[in-house]
């Protein structure tokens, strides 16, 4: 009587080489352990005479990067449709689809191939195209809609809208740098990826940003995994969005487990493509928005010029005007600044300068538009703001200019004083010649009444109304 379990295993052996799928088992370094009658009737005899046939002497050159994944497969790991062309006993290279499946001896994996005849070829190529063609279509759609944004708030919108909408499979995230450049801020995420109480993090923290280049965690490399991840992912791989001459932010993307059925190396060439597409969007961005500022800001305070200043405020009073709405105006300029910089220098007036436009920005609303349109000449328009809200905003900036001490290396100098005048559309004109006219006219009044002092325009019949 024969053994029941070696009957088993004869017939396990028969149904093996029955198969007409080319099915093997692969060690680490390409040995093959098993292989069945398909295989050797598909692939001949081993390459150059060799006695040990090797897996990876069959495969096409350019596609053993797909076939080797074997030392990080588990016992439970699946990676379907996998193509790699195989050298035939006619020494032509046939595409092949295969599912790699992890063993459970360590360090091995099931090769199981299925060669495509011409129709199979035609199909997978089909579908490979039309994959291709999707992505060309996405991608080209986000890079036309990031050539559109202006601002950068704009370009994250559109960001968010392309991940949350074309990615899948595994997590990953979007981070870009703040404004300061000391933090990067989550921009997106995608792929199941959860929010958490962390909207921010340290560059430092991830090997991509500290490196410059793309970083990448798999079980046979020797990346460190970033500290940005709340659990160590099994893979990852971090892309540094470069532009010419800084680093803008870092897509990262991650995987938990090895048990899926798509192919990670076909993902991150996808990541890539993308990341690239971001990169040159992002970079046309912030030159444009860098050549923007340039063009409607002083260079030397940050506030807006006279170029700005004239276009917000017929914008603001086209609005008011639409609204039935107010528009307050302060204009003013520093008194005796020509004697201030006679006696400590022009370097110590810019100091000067630049003191003025800080105390402007910790008074002025959000929404108030502040320039410096002239040497030591400013402007503050306060879109909505009726006459006394206005008459109070000139009283706190000169109160804080006059308080406000101006320091040039270790020397004090001497604390500054404004002449101010307020005009308020529609009380003292309807356009903005007129206003700026009836403004510059109240704070030479001021001059005249001996400087540090608020004027409103005269048309409105009040008294002057002293900075005190």
């Amino acid at each position: 009587m024969k053994d029941p379990e070696v009957t088993t295993s004869q017939h396990f052996a028969r149904l093996f080489d029955l198969a007409s799928e080319l099915i093997c088992v692969v060690q680490s370094d390409g040995t093959l352990l098993i292989r069945n009658a398909a295989w050797d009737h598909f692939v001949g005899r081993a390459p150059n005479g060799s006695k040990t046939p090797n897996f990876f002497d069959f495969v096409h050159p350019d596609d053993r990067r797909h076939m080797t994944p074997v030392v990080d497969l588990t016992e439970d790991s699946v990676i379907l449709d996998v193509t790699g062309r195989l050298r035939g006993s006619d020494d032509q290279w046939t595409p092949v689809v295969w599912t790699l499946a992890g063993a459970p001896e360590p360090g091995a994996m099931y090769a199981l191939g299925r060669p495509l005849d011409g129709h199979g070829l035609e199909t997978a190529l089909t579908a490979e195209i039309e994959q291709l063609r999707r992505d060309i279509e996405d991608l080209s759609e986000l890079r036309e809609h990031l050539d559109m944004c202006v601002t950068s708030e704009e370009a994250t919108q559109v960001i968010r809208r392309f991940f949350d909408e074309a990615m899948d499979v595994w997590a990953g995230e979007i981070w870009m740098m703040n404004a300061s450049r000391n933090l990067l801020e989550r921009t997106a995420l995608w792929g199941g990826a959860e929010h958490d109480q962390t909207t921010t993090m340290d560059p430092m923290d991830c090997w991509g940003m500290r490196g410059g280049r793309p970083h990448s965690v798999d079980p046979k490399g020797a990346g460190l995994p970033c500290k940005h991840f709340p659990v160590p992912p099994r893979r990852s791989m971090c892309i540094p969005l470069k532009g010419s001459s800084e680093i803008m932010g870092v897509l990262t993307t991650w995987k938990m487990t090895e048990n899926t059925e798509t192919s990670w190396h076909g993902y991150l060439l996808r990541i890539s493509a993308i990341s690239e597409v971001l990169t040159m969007g992002l970079s046309s961005l912030l030159m444009r928005e860098v050549l923007r500022s340039q063009s409607i800001r002083d260079p030397l305070t940050s506030l807006f010029n006279r170029r700005y200043l004239e276009e917000s405020f017929d914008r603001e009073v086209a609005r008011a005007a639409r609204q039935e709405s107010t528009v307050g105006l302060i204009v003013f300029d520093i008194d005796n600044f020509k004697l201030f910089n006679d006696r400590f220098g022009h370097r110590a007036g810019d100091t000067a300068l630049i003191k003025i436009s800080e105390v402007l920005r910790d008074i002025i609303r959000t929404e108030d538009v502040v320039c410096r349109y002239g040497g030591e000449e400013f402007a503050v328009i306060m879109p909505g703001a009726p006459l006394s809200v206005t008459i109070e905003r000139a009283k706190s900036i000169g109160s804080g200019i006059r308080e406000a001490a101006v320091q040039e290396d270790s020397r004090t100098l001497d604390r500054l004083t404004v002449s101010l005048g307020v005009a308020v559309y529609p009380d003292h004109g309807l356009n903005r010649t007129d206003l700026m006219e009836a403004a510059d006219q109240a704070m030479f009044e001021a001059k005249r009444s001996g400087r540090d002092c608020v004027r409103v325009a005269a048309t409105v019949g009040l008294s002057s109304l002293e900075t005190s």
